[in-house]
């Protein structure tokens, strides 16, 4: 009996041992199948907007350990990979309860993921205004590149390819590796489709640098039936403009083209308005271009551009042979005419406000802001420290004295006095509060000469450059004299042509001492064409005759165009020396010269040389 109890109690610790060690295996295997989870170890938060490489739970459960800002990025990279597995509602209601404790800084984060939401949900519109509420230039560069990102799907969604292409354009030096190299083979797929005229449409000063790049080489490639020599010629001249472009990638293998020859043209194709109210300033330029081409075996045609379209004038250009154009003359037509990418060389006579540097596109206007630029460099030549710059209220006003102010500070670090009169009844108040203004700068870190630095207290004015017409520098000059004291020495005063009065009429006192600017034809240059001219048009005002000199010099620099953008010397024209800027901007050196007994006398060397 008692043998029999001992047995019985090892059969039932036996079983015991046995049933523990299926609770154990068994436990184990709950492990195994997931039943029963182990404790989430703490991991440091990725960017929010970084790839998303795990499913929404695991970045919740990553949240739900974290603290402070790392649970805040978790929690957006689960809201993030809820919308990427379609579970909208349950991004939404993960959204709304991290509104309560987002911080201010949090604030722009949730507006992308609210933006995000409703694009998922097909509400691109709303989506959009959320993300216009946004400073995108606040946002960390991952969450910009987020902004870009739902910004270009918004467009896409709303069959806008171009304005998806935009934004993808922004978006993509933002990144780097495969996620950039996606991005711009995105960016081509859009362009691709859209049409060449609206891609050259697109060009304008408003975009970057890369986004005109984009749109003008798609335009090139996206345009059908178009000659091999014309469309060699446009991938080179984008090719020499976008030395760095991501476009790059889908250029055709253009080794095997013709180089661009130098400019020894064959055929002039001239664009000017012949006809209308502008016939008569088309004509000057006409005569002058004649004028410089006799005994020259180029061909010249004339191509009237009054109420014409620019793109059917450059077709006809290129179907008479042309293999250059001079001009058009306003800067809506050169706007025009540079959307059309031309295959050819183009000395144009004027600067639209959109100026892409294309290898064989130039410049060259009479502009005040040219003339302005000058008067700067002249004026820090002669020593000058302080300039007034006296200006009409206007749009012309304006414009050219900031161009004055942009030229002095880059030679002298400082910015100038600009001050500004409205009408005649004003002028002596206008005057007194001039004299008596200091540069809006003064006293603020500003760079100087490249270099950050402290700008100096203004010093009272040293000189004075006026943007004044012949009548408004007569009425004007007196009150300088009389506000600050006709027995002291008249600050040196500086004009530009449009003071211009001609010689040898009877001496004006008010103007004793003035410096003027102006192109060496209105002096006493080049004399035996001068008769010339005048001799077949007696009645030529001082506005045509510039406009002849222009004309003139337009024709007669075409072949020194390219060797001037190297950084060749000045060579001497009718309106002045003339130099290229490597943007192709024909710039002109003026002479100067000082009003004595009614006459212009020289007033020492040329600019630049002292």
């Amino acid at each position: 009996m008692g043998n029999k109890g001992l047995a019985t109690q090892i059969q039932w610790t036996s079983v015991t041992r046995l049933l523990c060690t299926l609770v154990l295996s068994s436990a184990l295997m709950a492990c195994g199948s997931g039943l029963l989870q182990p404790a989430v170890v703490p991991e440091p938060a990725p960017d929010m907007f970084s790839p998303l490489d795990r499913p929404a739970e695991q970045y919740s459960a990553q949240a739900g350990v974290a603290g402070g800002n790392d649970a805040f990025a978790w929690q957006v990279l689960s809201v993030r990979a809820l919308l990427q597995q379609g579970n909208v509602a349950e991004a939404r209601d993960r959204l709304n309860s991290l509104r309560p404790g987002a911080s201010l800084s949090q604030q722009p984060v949730l507006v992308l993921l609210d933006a995000a939401v409703l694009l998922t949900e097909l509400q691109p519109g709303p989506s959009l205004q959320r993300l216009r509420a946004i400073d995108a230039q606040r946002l960390a560069p991952s969450a910009r590149a987020y902004l870009w990102l739902l910004e270009a799907n918004i467009y896409e969604q709303q069959q806008q390819p171009l304005q998806a292409a935009q934004a993808l354009i922004a978006r993509h030096g933002l990144l780097a590796g495969p996620a950039q190299n996606n991005n711009r083979e995105r960016i081509y797929r859009l362009l691709a489709r859209v049409p060449a005229a609206e891609l050259r449409r697109a060009q304008s000063e408003n975009n970057s640098p890369e986004a005109n790049g984009w749109f003008r080489l798609m335009a090139i490639l996206n345009t059908a039936e178009q000659p091999a020599a014309q469309r060699n010629w446009q991938l080179q001249s984008w090719s020499r403009s976008y030395p760095d472009h991501a476009g790059r990638a889908y250029l055709p293998d253009t080794q095997a083209t013709a180089q661009q020859q130098a400019f020894a043209p064959s055929h002039i194709a001239v664009m000017l308005p012949l006809s209308g109210r502008l016939a008569e300033q088309g004509d000057a330029i006409r005569n002058g271009i004649l004028g410089a081409g006799q005994g020259q075996s180029a061909r010249v045609s004339f191509f009237d551009t009054q109420g014409a379209d620019m793109a059917s004038l450059y077709q006809q250009a290129v179907q008479s042979g042309a293999d250059f154009i001079l001009g058009p003359l306003l800067k809506d037509k050169v706007d025009a005419l540079l959307k059309q990418d031309p295959a050819m060389p183009v000395l144009a006579l004027n600067q639209p406000a959109y100026q892409p540097e294309l290898a064989a596109f130039y410049y060259f206007s009479l502009s005040p802001e040219g003339e302005a630029a000058d008067a700067a460099r002249r004026m820090w030549d002669d020593g000058h420290q302080q300039p007034l710059v006296f200006a009409p209220a206007n749009e012309l006003g304006r414009r050219v004295a900031a161009e004055f102010d942009r030229q002095w500070q880059a030679h002298s670090g400082r910015p100038a006095i600009l001050a500004y009169f409205s009408d005649q009844a004003g002028i002596e108040q206008d005057v007194r509060r001039a004299l008596n203004s200091r540069p809006a700068a003064a006293g603020q870190v500003l760079p100087v000469n490249g270099e950050p630095g402290l700008v100096p207290e203004a010093r009272p004015a040293d000189a004075v450059f006026m943007v004044t017409n012949a009548a408004e520098t007569r009425f004007i000059l007196p009150y300088f004299d009389f506000v600050r004291d006709s027995r002291a020495e008249r600050l040196p005063t500086y004009v530009i042509s449009r003071s211009y009065i001609p010689a040898g009429e009877a001496p004006m006192g008010e103007l004793a001492g003035l410096r003027l600017a102006d192109m060496p034809w209105m002096f006493e240059g080049s004399p035996q064409l001068k008769e010339e001219v005048l001799s077949l048009w007696p009645d030529a005002n001082t506005g045509w005759l510039r406009l002849f000199a222009l004309g003139y010099d337009a024709r007669a620099m075409i072949s020194q165009l390219p060797a001037l953008r190297q950084g060749a010397p000045a060579v001497p024209g009718l309106t002045g020396e003339l130099t290229v800027t490597p943007e192709g901007v024909v710039q002109r050196r003026l002479q100067w010269r000082e009003y004595v007994n009614g006459d212009w006398l020289s007033i020492g060397q040329q600019i630049g040389q002292q």
